[in-house]
């Protein structure tokens, strides 16, 4: 293969990883622009990553080929689902809350506390 036909696809890739992040940040708008920054880029670096192994993924394997716009929505797919794994762990380590409620619950639970 020569390098253009190499490159056509990683080009649409990132273009594709990159408008599912802005998507997702047009959903759920990060705290600030510094959030914004950092987890636009790893979204987008990481849906670049990992497009290529959404057609082996569970319900995804309608993405499966070579050609543009799949390339497209496969980049975008996985840009997206990133960028809401990187917001849902965001928002868990931003606060303590959750585990304090979640063990609460366990020992209320393991105590055979009701309703």
């Amino acid at each position: 293969m020569t390098d253009n036909e190499w490159a056509h696809p990683l080009i649409v890739r990132a273009i594709g990883s990159a408008i599912g992040v802005i998507a997702s940040m047009i959903v759920v708008a990060p705290a600030g622009t510094r959030n914004a920054l950092y987890r636009g880029l790893v979204g987008a670096v990481m849906g670049f990553v990992f497009a290529p192994v959404a057609p082996h993924l569970w319900g995804l394997d309608f993405l499966a080929g070579e050609n543009l716009d799949v390339v497209l929505a496969r980049g975008a797919a996985m840009g997206f689902v990133i960028w809401w794994i990187l917001e849902l762990i965001a928002r868990l380590l931003s606060s303590s809350e959750w585990v304090d409620r979640l063990v609460k619950e366990l020992a209320r639970k393991r105590a055979g506390g009701g309703e």
